[in-house]
């Protein structure tokens, strides 16, 4: 299981402990349903953010394949340039 998968599965496993506690201490009362559905609320904001919020986990290799792509070509200039120098200093 996927890293996103498991932040969504503890939010809706640490969201049915707290409400099973709340109702078993304080009863049911309308305090208690508000409080539960501001979990509940928090739950679904959770599974549906998490998921589209989070970007692919393979983009910073991708952005290091570019900067080493961009390194090898300036390193590959510079030793154009030190070739060229070396053939002027030979002259």
């Amino acid at each position: 299981m996927e890293t996103r998968g498991l932040v969504v599965l503890a939010t809706w496993i640490s969201i049915a402990i707290i409400s099973s506690v709340v109702f078993w201490t304080g009863g049911v009362n309308l305090t208690n349903y508000i409080f539960v559905g501001i979990l509940v609320f928090v739950g679904f904001i959770t599974t549906f953010g998490v998921p589209f919020g989070l970007g692919p986990e393979s983009k910073p290799e991708v952005e290091l394949l570019n900067e080493l792509k961009n390194i090898e070509m300036r390193l590959e200039r510079l030793t154009e340039m030190v070739e060229e120098i070396k053939k002027e200093i030979e002259v």
